[in-house]
């Protein structure tokens, strides 16, 4: 019986290991994405919480922790290190962090992300698994070289959590984020890990169970 105890602990662990997070530190392809020229012109205020679809029609809803926010536009009203043109959706200097539902999973999602106020910072991205983070740099260049922050899955990611650490003169409330990039589609549901580990137990005391069972006979 040792022999199956082990077996089901290597099920139990490969499925751990395939539903396990990463960090993404670059903007992948993508299948699919939210563009936030769809809240309005430059400086329209966001409602806290609102609404949005993504490129492929995807309902979404977004939820700032503390107020609404502002939509933004590098080179237009925003000097920043995104790349010219792009919209951002702002926090306002003090919403804080921003969640980002959406009504299918994806196996990654992420975005560029700056903060407000010039110098360094840390990013960080969060879904239900755990949360990953990224030092960045905030600066006027306005040459695409925002950190890109995303979190990639096994399992289907349905909502993250966007927000900074830590931030010049401590505004960690303050940042922005731009297009948000969408990959690998809709991936089919599997258990989380909780779940697995439930599963995992079970097994594990089954087949203790099993062994008892076989030495009363022997």
């Amino acid at each position: 019986m040792k022999k199956t105890t082990l077996v089901f602990a290597a099920l139990l662990i490969g499925a751990l290991a395939a539903n396990a997070d990463s960090l993404v530190t670059n903007r992948p392809a993508g299948t699919d994405s939210v563009n936030w020229a769809q809240l309005g012109s430059p400086e329209t205020a966001i409602p806290n919480p609102f609404s949005f679809t993504t490129g492929l029609g995807v309902s979404g809803v977004g939820t700032y922790t503390y107020s609404g926010g502002l939509t933004m536009q590098e080179g237009v009203t925003w000097g920043g290190n995104f790349s010219f043109g792009d919209y951002l959706n702002w926090t306002d200097g003090t919403a804080g962090p921003l969640t980002l539902s959406f009504a299918q999973g994806y196996s990654q999602i992420g975005a560029q992300i700056q903060a407000d106020y010039y110098g360094p910072f840390t990013a960080q991205i969060c879904d239900i698994n755990g949360c990953f983070s990224e030092n960045g740099l905030s600066d006027g260049n306005g040459d695409g070289s925002a950190i890109y922050i995303g979190v990639s899955s096994g399992a289907p990611i349905t909502w993250a959590t966007f927000s900074l650490t830590s931030a010049t003169d401590g505004l960690t409330n303050d940042f922005a984020i731009n297009e948000v990039t969408l990959n690998g589609g809709s991936v089919a549901a599997t258990p989380e890990p909780s779940s697995l580990l439930l599963l995992g137990t079970g097994l594990v005391g089954f087949a203790a169970a099993m062994r008892r069972k076989f030495a009363r006979k022997a």
